[in-house]
């Protein structure tokens, strides 16, 4: 009987600090990344419909 106490007190102790450790991490901000990318207005233009292709398979 002894035994099986000491490894419930391990396990409940391994399941808290992975539980702690998950907390913990959770609380850390997540790293913000900025790209700036420049766009010709050559490329913003609007498709035209007729460039649209429709495949309808059956």
């Amino acid at each position: 009987m002894n035994i099986m106490k000491k490894i419930r007190l391990i396990l409940a102790i391994i399941i808290l600090s992975i539980s702690i450790s998950l907390l913990i991490w959770a609380y850390f901000p997540n790293q913000t990344e900025t790209r700036i990318q420049d766009i010709p207005p050559q490329e913003m233009q609007l498709p035209t419909p007729s460039s649209f292709h429709y495949e309808f398979v059956i």
